[in-house]
């Protein structure tokens, strides 16, 4: 059987990427990681530019991400009933996610770009919670800028062992992961460290 990726290499064209991504963004079965993937070996073969690729898989993933959002601030408080969405949302999950967003605020909307089963929860109670679009655009924009090229360049490298690196995308994730928790986390005690400076008291 002829795998999702092989399809796409076969098939994908810039403009049937992009609209895949943005379909996937917004819960459809189409891994954007295998988009990704198959934009870095299109680019290996001269089908697409790299920097094109580059862009492409950027703004049809963030295109998906804010189609998502947009729609799930549109619903609102109904995003949580509504036949079409409720399951994404069972109590647990819900209360998981809240956890989250209680301790980090908009910055779970970061860690929700590596969280492949809590991504479309969390950046749909994003919106549904009230967050400004502006916001939701940043967080999920900084995590873009370290996953996407790092997933187009492993189809870059790896054009000749496509199947291979499609395997590896999952562990690479996981690194990439714990490296944004880790830049998270410093940024958090800068700032911490900077605030307390301003807080203490003056002799």
């Amino acid at each position: 059987m002829t795998s999702p990726l092989q399809l796409l290499l076969t098939h994908g064209s810039g403009p049937l990427l992009f609209l895949v991504l943005v379909a996937g963004g917004l819960g459809l079965p189409f891994p954007e990681d295998l988009v990704q993937l198959a934009a870095g070996v299109l680019a290996h073969r001269d089908v697409l530019s790299l920097p094109g690729a580059l862009v492409l898989c950027f703004l049809g993933v963030l295109g998906g991400d804010t189609a998502l959002f947009l729609m799930s601030r549109r619903l609102g408080q109904a995003l949580y009933t509504h036949p079409r969405t409720r399951r994404l949302f069972p109590p647990a999950r819900r209360e998981h996610v809240q956890r989250l967003y209680a301790k980090h605020g908009a910055r779970v909307v970061f860690f929700g770009r590596f969280m492949s089963v809590l991504r479309v929860p969390v950046f749909a109670m994003a919106a549904a919670e009230g967050m400004p679009l502006r916001r939701f655009l940043l967080w999920d924009g900084l995590a873009l800028c370290l996953s996407c090229p790092l997933v187009v360049m492993l189809g870059y490298a790896g054009s000749a062992s496509v199947d291979r690196v499609a395997r590896g995308v999952g562990r690479a994730e996981h690194f990439l992961a714990l490296a944004g928790v880790a830049t998270l986390m410093v940024v958090l005690g800068m700032r911490y460290l900077r605030e307390r400076q301003r807080t203490r008291p003056t002799a």
